[in-house]
């Protein structure tokens, strides 16, 4: 048998799929910037066709809509510029760069990259989306001439989105905040009643082996491995070069001195310590976990020069999420003043059980995450239908919020807005790694629709 037969046979289904898949999304998937316009103009003819507002009431909608998330907004910018500052500084990047260059094989630095980014995307997704970006482009750097797959690292570090339904979640953490929007629906329910429940971690472990299993699934032959571009290594290795030592004056000294971020950051490390202490876990909130990490952020860089200039990194990195963000608020606007939201979940509603509702109500999340992604503003519209709509049916409203959570989390696999940070961190195409996330989101939702079913019946869960 001929070499060039053999290396054919090693090419497994998987990795045919990705590669024609990757040369058709280059070819028909736009930009992400075209694709949330073209979303906006989608939503725009559905609202004439489903609801009874015109052509000029819709662009008001829209408008309407355009600015009313900038609070959220800025809750997730921040979630994700504290998740880089905390990756970014000396001590975790040093450990990361000893942990991506133990390997000696592709096989074996996807495997231990997926399982520990996948961890960290659970414990926190703003962390998660950062790690995965420095490990990430550390792993390509430092082990160039291994095979390892450029587009595929850049995937493993995206996809693990699909596991990021752990405590920094914003449906669970809103409704365990005190005084949110529907208190009087729902009550304030902690963390531990939803997202941390039993079977909602049964699911996550599941996930997590199939988010392993599928990408080593999806390695390709080294002969067809891409590695990183040479011209990319030098800047994806770089620290944060030290500050000058010799003839300060008074304000550089000032701008690197560890003590007075120390103190400022104990102040808020002592808070935190009695806000937890008194509320343990259903304490945690977008709000509280975002300050923490900024505390953190503050101590492992040790000086406001060092910390600045890491807010610098990690503020590029999420441009396009702040300037997409209103646009698809506009979605949201369309969405929620027309009346769609109210239609279209009652059409999920009329076909579902006590049992069928959680997932329908993740079928529902998960479609219309295609057009407004984000789980805390989409929840916003949402739950004060689907919520009353699951007790009505006598479905547990942990199943309701879980449910919501994870359709998120599926098809957010396929949708370029929250990849952004991703796009621009490696210099790559949402294109480059759309093959990757359709393949996992299809298995996914293969493992979880049926647990969401069965579990029903193996975790009793209160009904608050």
């Amino acid at each position: 048998m001929s070499q060039t037969n053999q290396k054919a046979e090693h090419t497994g289904v998987f990795t045919r799929f990705v590669e024609w898949f990757s040369v058709w999304s280059v070819r028909w998937i736009p930009d992400a910037m075209v694709f949330v316009l073209l979303l906006t103009l989608v939503i725009y003819v559905l609202g004439l066709a489903l609801t009874d507002h015109g052509p000029l009431q819709l662009i008001n909608d829209w408008v309407k809509g355009f600015w009313a998330l900038l609070t959220f907004a800025m809750q997730m910018s921040v979630l994700m510029i504290t998740g880089f500052v905390l990756a970014d500084s000396r001590p975790i990047r040093r450990a990361i760069t000893k942990f991506v260059t133990s390997f000696k094989s592709a096989r074996s630095a996807i495997i231990c990259y997926a399982l520990l980014i996948g961890v960290i995307w659970w414990l926190h997704w703003g962390i998660g989306l950062m790690v995965g970006i420095i490990m990430g482009r550390e792993l390509a750097a430092r082990n160039k001439g291994m095979g390892l797959h450029y587009p595929l690292v850049a995937a493993v570090s995206y996809c693990g989105i699909v596991l990021a339904g752990g405590p920094s979640q914003a449906p669970p953490l809103l409704i365990a905040t005190p005084n949110h929007f529907i208190e009087k629906l729902t009550g304030v329910i902690p963390v531990t009643e939803t997202i941390l429940l039993p079977y909602m971690l049964t699911i996550n472990v599941l996930l997590l082996l199939v988010f392993i299993g599928m990408f080593v699934l999806m390695i390709p032959p080294k002969h067809k491995a891409k590695e990183i571009p040479d011209e990319l290594i030098g800047e994806f290795t770089a620290e944060i070069p030290d500050p000058p030592r010799e003839n300060r004056t008074p304000a550089q000294i000032m701008d690197t001195s560890s003590i007075i971020p120390l103190i400022v950051a104990i102040f808020g490390l002592i808070w935190a310590v009695q806000h937890f202490g008194a509320t343990g876990f259903a304490g945690l909130d977008l709000n509280s976990l975002n300050f923490l990490m900024l505390m953190l952020g503050m101590i492992l860089h040790k000086n406001p020069y060092n910390f600045v200039a890491s807010l610098g990194r990690g503020v590029g990195m999420v441009g396009g999420v702040i300037i997409q963000f209103p646009f698809y608020a506009g979605i949201f606007g369309i969405i929620q003043n027309s009346g769609m939201s109210g239609i279209i979940a009652g059409w999920f509603v009329s076909i579902s059980t006590q049992h069928t509702f959680p997932i329908i109500n993740y079928i529902y999340s998960a479609i219309l995450n295609i057009f407004v992604p984000s789980g805390g503003s989409k929840f916003v519209i949402e739950a004060p239908y689907i919520i009353p709509a699951g007790k009505e049916l006598g479905t547990p409203i942990a199943y309701v919020v879980n449910s919501y959570v994870l359709g998120d989390l599926t098809t957010n696999l396929i949708q370029p807005f929250w990849a952004l940070p991703i796009l621009g961190a490696f210099r790559i195409k949402f294109q480059q790694i759309l093959p990757y996330g359709f393949i996992l989101m299809v298995a996914c939702a293969l493992v979880i629709i049926p647990c969401l079913y069965f579990f029903q019946f193996i975790f009793p869960t209160p009904m608050y």
